[in-house]
């Protein structure tokens, strides 16, 4: 596989170069006839007859060429519907299944959107919460959540309804991201752009399973399109702010990025006479009249004051953290966390080195290993556009740039920088890849086969992998053996429960925890003690669950126990003692009589 990223690696460096060289010889003749003494005589025949004549026009046959190769309106919105199409198809197979498991920040965010939708409170009893306390602190996002309730009102909690707002989150994305670079660079960029999301291995990957920092982008970027679009409709201004508010309760880094985007955008906006300082009072008091109870409960942990309820959210204070760790300000080390920082950023995002088995594939990378000489150029030729294009889009290129720049500065600022924390930054490396390939094209059509063999290659193989290597691999990241053996011990219904506090790791109880309450799809107030009834039992939560290791006294064979247990202590269990059912390496283990 390395050998085959080189080469196309290679390919896509010809290609750019190709155009590059092309573009010189249409537009200076002088030097396109140096160039072409270079090149082999068919790839010469071809620069020549692309070349304006003495005049500086273009031969009446290119431009006849370049009328015809323009598609229909009606083709052209076939195609991108077809594209569409393939986009969500392609991310809708085995969508519940693949991959297995849950990953135990999704399943908390699982198990609260069920409280949510069953009391309005998180599972601790908080009242519609602006952030989730998460794992006793507040370090959980909370929009994901709330747009998870509808679906688990309509069909319960299960992998499909717990990753299905991801999933239409990401299409919106998609879609947003299509019709900004259509506004500003053209249909046929937009389309192009629109393909290059449709094969590209982070957006297929984070679209498949929960996790609420990956719903960041996609509002993002549906703000930033509203926001464009705002330019010459003052209401898309307006609700372009309502996708940017909504940022806030999305990750925690946006409580950095957004407001640092925002306001170098409108002073961008302003000095450019795009908006009015009405306009921009209005925008900021519709940001903030959304957000604000976010900004109240930053505020609330940074002095110490208590928890504030109010009739439609609850700003908690959270006693050990609120996300402070996450930027290099309160690093012991600031200045050598900076440079660690950089050196991440580059091996990660512009070399795609590996990453989390769950946000990457090693040999495909976030946007494919050989993809980064488009998405170079397509910022080059952003930047040449900003700089003296079209006068009414130079903003617009203006904008997607302080995108770009607010982005790499995230990934500058924040602690422990990987893909889910910088996953802003890939729309952005999206578009420029779009917009380089468009530029290709246009400019030399026969290139175009080169990409679409390359990319095409490339995403069989992609998906030939995610199907079948590494969805049994992330499997045990995503604890399905786990889940499945609590599945069925829940199905028991058993007096009490010793599960195995090591799912994850030695002795991590909580993670144990989260995945049983999401497994078992726990009761909100049975789990904070208000209530005793749960699964055909009248015990109470911290009497009947319990995590921890058996041993000794606590395995007996006469009382109605259900252990889940990990398969290296199965010996601890007699076989004539206990009936026992294998699930990957965990076992439940039953009293022989109580199998019966």
């Amino acid at each position: 596989m390395d050998a085959l990223n080189n080469i196309c690696l290679w390919i896509i460096i010809g290609i750019v170069a190709a155009a590059a060289i092309h573009w010189t010889a249409v537009r200076y003749p002088a030097l396109g006839r140096i160039f072409c003494d270079w090149l082999p005589p068919v790839l010469k025949k071809k620069h020549i007859k692309a070349m304006p004549d003495r005049q500086g026009k273009r031969t009446a046959s290119q431009a006849g060429e370049q009328r015809n190769g323009m598609t229909s309106l009606k083709g052209y919105r076939l195609t991108v519907l077809l594209i569409l199409y393939g986009l969500i198809a392609i991310r809708s197979i085995g969508f519940g299944s693949i991959p297995g498991g849950f990953n135990q920040d999704g399943a908390m965010g699982a198990v609260d959107a069920l409280a949510l939708a069953t009391y309005g409170t998180d599972r601790f009893g908080n009242w519609l919460p602006a952030h989730f306390q998460a794992w006793g602190y507040g370090q959980m996002s909370v929009l994901l959540s709330y747009l998870t309730v509808p679906f688990i009102k309509l069909w319960g909690l299960n992998s499909v309804t717990a990753r299905l707002p991801m999933l239409l989150a990401s299409i919106a994305g998609a879609w947003a991201l299509y019709g900004l670079v259509r506004d500003i660079f053209g249909r046929h960029a937009g389309l192009l752009t629109l393909l290059c999301v449709a094969i590209a291995p982070w957006h297929f990957m984070q679209s498949r399973w929960a996790l609420d920092c990956n719903m960041f982008p996609h509002m993002f970027i549906l703000g930033l399109f509203f926001l464009n679009k705002g330019l010459q409709k003052s209401r898309c201004l307006y609700l372009s702010m309502v996708f940017f508010a909504l940022c806030m309760y999305a990750y925690g880094v946006s409580f950095y990025m957004v407001p640092v985007f925002l306001l170098i955008s409108c002073v961008a906006l302003l000095l450019g006479r795009r908006v009015s300082w009405q306009q921009a009072a209005l925008a900021a008091a519709v940001y903030f009249g959304l957000a604000w109870p976010i900004y109240g409960t930053m505020l609330i942990n940074f002095m110490g004051w208590e928890t504030v309820t109010l009739p439609f959210t609850t700003m908690a204070y959270f006693p050990d953290s609120m996300r402070s760790g996450d930027i290099i300000f309160f690093s012991e080390q600031p200045l050598t966390q900076l440079l660690y920082n950089a050196r991440t950023l580059w091996r990660q995002v512009f070399l795609q080195k590996p990453d989390l088995l769950w946000n990457a594939i090693d040999d495909f990378g976030t946007l494919y290993l050989c993809s980064m000489p488009l998405v170079l150029a397509g910022a080059g030729i952003t930047v040449c556009r900003a700089i003296k294009g079209e006068k009414g889009k130079r903003i617009s290129c203006v904008l997607l740039l302080i995108y770009w720049g607010t982005a790499l500065l995230t990934g500058l600022f924040i602690n422990y920088v990987n893909i889910n924390r910088i996953n802003i930054i890939f729309y952005c490396h999206i578009a420029f890849a779009g917009i380089a390939v468009h530029a290709i094209v246009k400019e030399w059509k026969p290139l175009a086969a080169g990409l679409a063999a390359v990319y095409g290659l490339l995403l069989v193989l992609f998906l030939n992998q995610y199907f079948t290597s590494w969805a049994d691999q992330i499997e045990k990241n995503f604890f399905a053996d786990f889940i499945d053996a609590v599945e069925y011990a829940g199905d028991l219904e058993a007096d009490y429960y010793y599960i195995t506090p090591d799912s994850q790791s030695d002795g991590s109880w909580w993670v144990s925890q989260i995945l049983t309450m999401y497994a078992m799809k726990m009761d909100a107030e049975y789990f904070q003690g208000k209530t005793d009834a749960f699964r055909g039992a009248e015990i109470s939560y911290e009497d009947r669950y319990h995590f921890r290791n058996a041993s000794g006294d606590l395995i007996q064979d006469n009382a109605n126990i259900v252990y889940v247990v990990r398969a290296d202590r199965i010996e601890d269990y007699a076989p004539g003692r206990f009936s026992r059912k294998q699930f990957g390496n965990y076992y439940v283990v039953v009293p022989w009589w109580f199998a019966r």
